[in-house]
């Protein structure tokens, strides 16, 4: 690792040479005596070295700050200069794959990790094949309508409206920062249910009935796979947030003083902050998940590293395992459970339930900026739903 006093110590020679720090950062000291940045990376195969400036104009920090943030994007398969090389480029050279590259990198800190992902494993599975060196300007209509009606014939029509989604997400970013170089979104163009059929709703399968019931929770309770997955299902069936909310809850947005869990907007699917009050039982689960986990990082994490989440296919298989098929109950049925249990119930009101679901609730004002709208009886109601689950268990 370089250090200030190398880096001014380093002088002119007959001819350029670079001294490298690390992580493919290196400094060069061509004969003329100013020190310049590099960073080599390599993207889609092929080597490619960005200027980060001169030394010591640009510090060593900050060079190093540079290339850790580009190493972040290339973890995730995101050309981080995507951006400068769309300026530098004439207008007729610009592929949707360029610019596809400038999208990501523009919304990466607006969505969630798993909506990145799929954007990306989208665009290289079914988008890239068909119009990725295609000019922007060139893409027509019946060029979209070919990447969808090509998912849809395999029977992936959920995801080909999502892909569609993508790209045209992809037109309106990239047209609102250069409206001198794209001219159109031809998505614009396409009824996307006309190409589809109308959505269908989506009902996931639940289990209500109370003895049913305790023996999914005193089976999951009794799990003998991995204490991470275990623990995550027991919070998801107590706190009934998105099976991605679990994945991806971080030690961070813990509170045991307040006993509050706090998922920030870029974790909902509703971008709008959410409060989880935490019941007895949940901040004694949280406290057996300390015992496996990084307090630095997430509360449940993947068995292979501490550092990385659970994955989806962890809490699907738990439950394969546990001997209930898809048809019985999936991860997300844990919503529609506590929904109908409490509904039911008649306990709280409509609104009460609604918004610790993160469904939209009143005004949109209200629903903007009160983060903490019905707080006293969500709490009691985050309660006495835990105390019900309980009950059930122990009557099984």
């Amino acid at each position: 690792m370089l250090t200030n006093t190398q880096l001014k110590a380093l002088k002119p020679q007959n001819k350029l040479y670079r001294v490298t720090d690390y992580d493919s950062l290196s400094i060069e000291v061509p004969v003329s005596g100013k020190l310049r940045w590099r960073f080599r990376y390599r993207f889609n195969g092929k080597a490619i070295q960005k200027s980060f400036g001169t030394y010591p104009e640009v510090s060593l920090k900050d060079a190093r700050d540079m290339r850790d943030d580009a190493r972040i994007l290339l973890a995730k398969s995101i050309d981080p200069f995507a951006s400068a090389k769309i300026e530098e480029k004439k207008e007729e050279e610009k592929t949707f794959r360029e610019w596809s590259d400038y999208y990501l990198q523009k919304v990466i800190d607006d969505v969630t990790e798993t909506h990145l992902t799929r954007t990306l494993k989208g665009f290289k599975a079914d988008v890239y094949p068909y119009i990725g060196d295609m000019r922007m300007n060139s893409i027509k209509a019946k060029d979209i309508i070919q990447v969808v009606n090509v998912m849809a014939n395999r029977g992936a029509k959920e995801s080909a409206k999502k892909v569609f989604s993508s790209i045209s997400r992809c037109f309106q970013v990239c047209m609102a920062n250069f409206p001198d170089d794209i001219e159109r979104n031809p998505c614009k163009d396409i009824a996307l249910r006309d190409l589809l059929g109308k959505r269908k709703e989506v009902h996931y399968p639940i289990i209500t009935d109370s003895r049913e019931l305790g023996l999914l929770i005193g089976a999951i309770s009794d799990y003998q796979g991995h204490t991470s997955t275990k623990l995550a299902l027991l919070m998801i069936a107590h706190t009934f947030v998105r099976p991605h909310n679990i994945r991806h809850a971080k030690w961070e947005q813990i509170n045991l003083n307040t006993k509050q869990w706090i998922i920030p907007a870029n974790e909902m699917k509703t971008r709008k902050e959410l409060i989880v009050p935490l019941s007895i039982q949940v901040i004694s689960i949280l406290k057996d998940a300390k015992s496996i986990s990084n307090p630095d990082s997430y509360i449940f994490p993947s068995p292979k590293s501490k550092t990385s989440p659970l994955s989806d296919a962890a809490l699907v298989g738990a439950l394969r395992r546990l001997g209930y098929t898809k048809e019985q109950i999936v991860a997300h049925s844990f919503r529609g459970i506590f929904s109908t249990l409490t509904h039911e119930a008649a306990k709280y009101d409509h609104a009460v339930i609604e918004t610790q679901l993160a469904h939209s609730v009143g005004s949109s004002v209200s629903q903007a900026y009160n983060r903490a709208i019905y707080l006293k009886e969500r709490t009691e109601m985050m309660q006495w739903y835990s105390d019900l689950l309980e009950k059930y268990q122990t009557k099984k």
